[in-house]
């Protein structure tokens, strides 16, 4: 019986060891490896030059707005996003200008497609409008369109300037018109006293220049009458 038990025990220790389920594992896991080398990877975004191009077109305005026309005349499209800088100069070549605007706007701009910048002058002189290429641009040229405006609003210093002058000339004139010291006010009285006097002679003068009316007369009384009578009876008598 002994050796009947150590012959069945060898024989399972056996069928063990050489069974097959070392090799199953290992078959789980060469299927687990190729799940994971199918999963869907995310393309990574084009990095460079997105082939856009951008060229100056026109440029129009006055003094109340300024507009500058872009094209991309590349065959990419723009991604964004799209920059862009306005300069000032009183005159010759806009390039040394100061910057007067500097902006970043977020959007693109498809191949054929055309853009308008505007920007508001305040004072006259010569404008330039850039728009920047694509950092990667081949070409180092930027498309600049210019612009000079003349004859548009005074700047600010010279209005107040003459502002001043207007309330100054007004002040003047009302100081003219109102005695200020005592002397003023004496010489306006004098004048008006000298006003009054010949207002007066010249009525003086007028009246005495009227012809005299002639007196009237008057007729005698009875007393006067009667005198009269009696003396020129009296004269008659002594003839």
């Amino acid at each position: 019986m002994k050796i009947v038990l150590i012959w069945y025990v060898t024989i399972l220790t056996g069928m063990y060891l050489t069974s097959e389920t070392t090799a199953q594992f290992n078959d789980i896991e060469v299927i687990a490896n190729s799940i994971h080398v199918k999963w869907d990877v995310e393309p990574e975004e084009e990095e460079g030059w997105d082939k856009s191009s951008f060229k100056f077109v026109t440029i129009k305005g006055d003094c109340t707005k300024i507009e500058a026309t872009f094209t991309n005349e590349g065959s990419g499209d723009a991604r964004g996003p799209l920059r862009y800088k306005v300069q000032w100069a009183p005159g010759g070549n806009g390039k040394d200008g100061t910057i007067v605007k500097q902006e970043v706007l977020q959007r693109g701009l498809k191949s054929g497609e055309s853009i308008t910048l505007t920007h508001k002058p305040d004072k006259d002189g010569k404008y330039r409008f850039t728009l920047f290429q694509h950092p990667d641009h081949p070409g180092k040229s930027e498309p600049t369109g210019d612009l000079t405006i003349g004859k548009c609003a005074k700047p600010k210093a010279v209005e107040k300037l003459e502002k001043a002058e207007k309330e100054t000339d007004k002040s003047q004139s009302v100081e003219e018109t109102l005695p200020n010291s005592d002397a003023d006010k004496q010489e306006a009285a004098s004048e008006k006293e000298e006003q009054e006097s010949n207002q007066t002679n010249k009525q003086s003068t007028s009246i005495e220049e009227k012809p005299t009316e002639e007196s009237e007369e008057v007729p005698p009384s009875n007393d006067d009458a009667k005198k009269e009578g009696e003396e020129s009876v009296e004269k008659v008598s002594e003839q």
